[in-house]
């Protein structure tokens, strides 16, 4: 298993967007290259239910096309704002049949005003089962 690097620039971005929304989850997209988050692109979450679901809006979906153009490694990324950052039912069920093996990074907001948000990366095959990626921040 790679380790996948997170550069901290991009990790205060996601953190931002999952606390301007919250309590909805917030959603986007990746672009990696060689295991490493090289793009952060912000999609809108036009879930009914906002609070305990994403899905992203036309604009979302063409941002993915744009990322692929540019030859990058798709990677999905959305928030849970009370729950752990591990894959919900949900989830499973929708990552599997949608985006299977791709990159899932989500962020919690559960502890914020404690210890802090908390980041984590998975990837959820076409079966639904969950596998933990090794997530490293790191500068620049």
């Amino acid at each position: 298993m790679m380790m996948i690097e997170l550069p901290r620039p991009l990790a205060d971005d996601l953190v931002r967007h999952a606390r301007e929304a919250q309590p909805d989850e917030v959603c986007g997209v990746l672009g990696l290259r060689a295991e490493r988050v090289v793009r952060l692109e912000r999609a809108r979450n036009a879930a009914a239910t906002p609070t305990v679901r994403f899905t992203f809006d036309d604009d979302g979906y063409r941002r993915v096309m744009q990322l692929e153009r540019e030859g990058l490694e798709i990677g999905i990324y959305h928030s849970h704002p009370a729950s752990a950052p591990y894959p919900s039912a949900t989830d499973r069920a929708e990552m599997s049949a949608t985006w299977p093996d791709c990159l899932q990074l989500m962020i919690s907001l559960r502890h914020d005003a404690t210890t802090g948000p908390e980041v984590k990366a998975y990837r959820i095959d076409r079966n639904g089962v969950v596998s933990v990626e090794d997530l490293a921040l790191v500068d620049g």
